[in-house]
């Protein structure tokens, strides 16, 4: 038996026992199909057309499985009634449908949420809608939002990041947004079941991980398990965070939810995504863009963190200026509420929250605004060309959500207002660009409109 090739023992054996070969070895692979967040959007049709264009496009790469990362319909915006969310749900459901193979879909806060703002809420109207629309489609989803399903040797695990309502990892009360004790129960019973799966792969809307002492008995749990992968969306645009304990930790950008305006690279289109498992490991991920199909890199974390941090800082422009007419004449009201005639606008916002060099090109309404300039302390005075600031510079505090000065400087850029041109319109538009490199070059555009008010 020694001089038998290794393949041709192993269905030597199959015979012997009476095991079906072809099963077993189509068990050790699995292609995954990823589609991403529909909502929040600002238009309910176009997104689901975004979603109906990637299922299209994801059916042409034969994946065995889907997996949906939430957000699939929408439980506030335009809904006025149960009629109303079980039509999108509905569609939704129709959409994936088309596959003719199994899917799975995580909860996603615009699953579930309900209309009125409040942390830790209790209104649980919405998620009860969901869960029991749920009971007509083929989805594995009973009384709890949070479910298993095996497929192929392959064990997947969908967990329920919105027990507390309203919370967010990133942007909401970070401490509230974490995994019950009584679904880490479930988990435990449920991994101990499937312990010995090909691989096992966690779907979960929200990135628990960013938060990471919420989520370390998560993955203290998971590392002692075949756990190839958890992937989550909520975000909108897709990050590698690595691999921990060898465990790939993958978000994926939206299918038809709103992105940024930004580079493609950068969480700027719309995607899906393929995965290939070879048993527990993961041989292969790619991102496509919907329209195109064009690949995508997927991106590193370190890289949309800072271009989190920069769309943070272009945020922060809207409070630069408040303008009023008053008698034909132009004024700004001051952050202390001091109201003062002016014949300019500025920007104090301006700053460079990352840690390599920023480019910034601001475009303005020449119809309006007259002799743009930049400050004496960028070395370029004509503000129509743009300017480089490098690490640091103009800034307070800034992290991947939150980005500020501690006091306001001088503005950095200043532009005349054409005291006619008010006469004709009822705002001031900016257009901001900020670029920068580091495992390739990335840019980020935000339009900034100032009302007359």
């Amino acid at each position: 038996m020694r001089n038998v090739p290794n393949k041709t023992l192993f269905f030597l054996i199959c015979i012997f026992f009476g095991w079906n070969c072809n099963t077993i070895t189509e068990n050790h692979s699995l292609t995954i199909g990823v589609i991403g967040d529909q909502f929040g959007a600002y238009d309910t049709e176009k997104a689901y057309k975004v979603m109906s264009e990637a299922v299209e496009k994801l059916s042409k790469h034969n994946p065995d499985i889907i997996l949906h990362v939430g957000d699939i319909v929408e439980s506030v915006r335009d809904i006025n009634d149960h009629s109303d969310y079980e039509a999108n749900f509905q569609k939704a459901v129709s959409i994936m449908n088309r596959f003719n193979k199994p899917w799975l879909v995580a909860i996603g806060d615009h699953d579930v949420v309900p209309p009125k703002f409040k942390a830790f809420s209790e209104d649980r109207s919405r998620e009860k809608w969901f869960l029991d629309l749920c009971q007509q489609t083929q989805l594995p989803i009973t009384d709890n939002p949070y479910y298993s399903y095996d497929y192929k040797g392959y064990h997947f695990i969908s967990l329920y990041s919105l027990e507390n309502l309203h919370m967010d990892p990133r942007w909401g009360s970070i401490f509230l947004n974490k995994i019950s004790d009584q679904q880490l129960e479930w988990l435990k019973d449920d991994l101990d079941q499937h312990k010995n799966s090909t691989g096992i792969v966690v779907l979960v809307h929200h990135p628990h991980w960013y938060v990471w002492s919420n989520w370390y008995r998560i993955h203290k749990l998971l590392r002692q398990y075949p756990v190839a992968c958890v992937i989550a969306g909520h975000y909108h645009y897709d990050q590698d965070d690595g691999i921990i304990d060898g465990i790939r930790y993958i978000v994926f950008g939206a299918t038809g939810g709103v992105v940024k305006n930004c580079d493609g690279h950068s969480g700027g289109v719309h995607q899906y995504g393929v995965i290939e498992l070879n048993g527990k490991k993961l041989k292969r991920i790619q991102l496509y863009e919907v329209y195109s199909d064009s690949v995508l890199e997927l991106t590193p974390r370190r890289s949309m963190d800072r271009m989190q941090a920069i769309s943070c800082m272009l945020d922060n422009l809207r409070q630069d200026e408040s303008l009023i007419i008053k008698k034909g004449k132009l004024y700004t009201r001051s952050s202390s509420g001091i109201i003062t005639e002016t014949s300019q606008i500025g920007l104090e916002s301006l700053a460079n929250p990352i840690d390599v060099p920023i480019t910034i090109h601001v475009i303005a309404d020449t119809i309006i605004l007259e002799n743009p300039e930049w400050s004496a302390e960028t070395g370029i005075s004509d503000g129509t060309k743009p300017i480089i600031l490098n690490p640091g510079v103009r800034i307070g505090w800034a992290n991947y959500s939150n980005v500020g000065q501690w006091f306001t400087p001088s503005s950095l850029w200043v532009a005349r207002i054409n005291p006619e041109s008010i006469k004709n319109h009822d705002k001031i538009g900016l257009t901001v660009q900020v670029s920068f490199l580091d495992t390739r070059q990335r840019w980020i555009k935000k339009n900034v409109n100032y009302y007359f008010k």
